[in-house]
Order: C-alpha cells, then sequence, then structure tokens
C-alpha cells in the first residue's frame, strides 16, 4: 500500500500507440498491468482503490514491497496527455536531455540517455504570474499547459495525502515530459539527488511517479526496469508506477536503481513528478528546478 508503509515503517495528433482506449483508463474491468518479476509475468492483485478529490478512481497494485513499488491506474487522462504533448511541440520544448548532470564529484557527462525532454510551467514559480503568462505572445496555450501541471500536481499530492501522506502541490518539481524514440533510452539511474548541490532548496525526491503517455506491449521495449529487484513494467497510457527513493531514515536507497529501456519502434512517453520530502519555499529562488 503506497504511503500507508511509509507512515508505518481536437481531434487526437497522436498515434494510435499514445491514445489509451476509455476502456484502458476507465473500465471497471481494468486491464492487468505488463509486469515480470524475475523473469515471469505476474498480475499482482488490486490492493486498494482510492477515489481522488477531482472525481477519478485510481486502483493500485503493489508490486514490490521494498520501494513501496505501485502501479496505479487511471490516474491521467489520455486527453490530458495529448494536450501536454500538443502544447509541447507547438513551443518547440522538446530538447535534447542533458548530457551533464549533478554528481557528488562535480558536474560529470551524462551517457546514460539520448532521450529528448520538456519541462512543463512550474505552478509554484507561473501560478502568481499568470498575467505575465496570458501577455505573452502565445499566452493562450502557456495558461492552457499552465493549468494541466496545476491540474496533474494538485491529483498527484492528493493521491498521497490520501494514501495517508499529507502532501501538498509545493511539494512536486516541475512536471517533465520526456520522449523516446526506437533505440532511445535511459540508462541505470538513481532519482534522488546525488549530492545537495543537485537540488533547489536541500529537498531529496522522496517519491517519483511516472506517468505513461504511451501503450507498448510486452515485447516492444519501452519498459521502466529495476534491475537490482529484477522487476519490469510495460507502460499503458494513463497509468502510472510510484516507487519510493528513499529510506525509511530519509537517506537514498541504492536499490532504487532503474531504467528506462527503448522502444523497439514506435515512440515511448512519460512525464516525470518528482514528490519531495519538504514543500517548496516560494519565496526563495526556484529557477534552478525548472530543468530539463
Amino acid at each position: 500500500m503506497l504511503a500507508l508503509w511509509w507512515l508505518s515503517a481536437a481531434v487526437s495528433k497522436l498515434p494510435e500507440s499514445r491514445v489509451a482506449t476509455t476502456e484502458a483508463c476507465d473500465s471497471a474491468e481494468l486491464p492487468a498491468p505488463a509486469v515480470v518479476v524475475g523473469g515471469a509475468a505476474v498480475e499482482p492483485p488490486i490492493s486498494e482503490t482510492i477515489e481522488l478529490r477531482d472525481g477519478r478512481t485510481v486502483a493500485l497494485r503493489t508490486l514490490h514491497a521494498e520501494l513501496q513499488l505501485t502501479y496505479a491506474h487511471g490516474l491521467v487522462a489520455a486527453e490530458e496527455l495529448e494536450a501536454l504533448v500538443r502544447l509541447a511541440e507547438s513551443r518547440g520544448g522538446f530538447r535534447r536531455s542533458p548530457l551533464r548532470r549533478q554528481h557528488s564529484d562535480g558536474v560529470i557527462k551524462d551517457d546514460i540517455r539520448n532521450s529528448s525532454s520538456c519541462p512543463l510551467l512550474w505552478p509554484m514559480v507561473y501560478a502568481g504570474r499568470a498575467h505575465e503568462v496570458a501577455a505573452a505572445a502565445n499566452g493562450a496555450a502557456l495558461l492552457e499547459e499552465l493549468s494541466l501541471a496545476t491540474r496533474i500536481s494538485e491529483r498527484v499530492a492528493d493521491l498521497f495525502s490520501r494514501s495517508g501522506m499529507p502532501t501538498t502541490a509545493a511539494h512536486v518539481e516541475p512536471l517533465q515530459l520526456v520522449r523516446y524514440q526506437a533505440s532511445e533510452l535511459f540508462g541505470p539511474h538513481h532519482d534522488y539527488h546525488e549530492s545537495p548541490s543537485s537540488s533547489v532548496q536541500g529537498e531529496q525526491r522522496s517519491f517519483t511517479v511516472l506517468l505513461f503517455g504511451s501503450t507498448l506491449p510486452p515485447g516492444s521495449g519501452g519498459e521502466t526496469r529495476f534491475p537490482l529487484l529484477d522487476v519490469s513494467v510495460s507502460p499503458r497510457t494513463g497509468d502510472a508506477l510510484i516507487w519510493a527513493n528513499l529510506l525509511d531514515d530519509g537517506t537514498p536507497n541504492v536499490r532504487s536503481l532503474h531504467e528506462g529501456r527503448p522502444p523497439a519502434s514506435g515512440e515511448k512517453l512519460a512525464v516525470n513528478v518528482w514528490v519531495a520530502d519538504r514543500p517548496f519555499d516560494s519565496s526563495s529562488d526556484l529557477e534552478r528546478a525548472v530543468r530539463t
């Protein structure tokens, strides 16, 4: 169970693989996720169903207790994901993911990924400046993006709160839209900050929520894999994968190592949602968090 365990210890422009059917997102007969553990396909039962403040019902399946690794059905709508991609593309927001990253030894070359990404407008920075956003040449589109980012951030925070861990949208970093074309990947890595210099205000990334924006059947690549747990999960649009990056004492958990496998063909889309161990202070400089 997600956070309770933590406390106790237009016309679519997307290819078909990027748009979930109504049945995939909203049907009471939820399809089993494509999960492989130890080389064998498994079908974990639904462990909890949570009704969110905005009316969405999210069914959770526990995949692995060690990282609170949880599969969430229908956390986002296909239309929301479609809109995020459309808005990112309209402003040319996708860029090659950074080739350098922060490390405990300083800034090092990042040679483990070749995907592209687009940071979305951060409500913590722009919600109070909506009039400035609206005045931009593409103001209407930017306001739509800001509204979507706000809605998703609040929904994720609500899911954690209703699971037993009080969380607000102020705990959520800027959402990051990522795209993997055929053969593109993100090799084994951790989401927690290896050095305080890579954080914004000294926070740590307690949890990752990976929102899937593509459906790729088993065997076609694009899995999120946890090599130390020997767990792989194939993406399905609208669903999400959630895991803890830290141990109970708040220190990094090296066993949260994971990777994004390349799609064999087509593309994989996802949204990274990182939940911090403390709320961000809006009175301080937050621009460092706006990263790709």
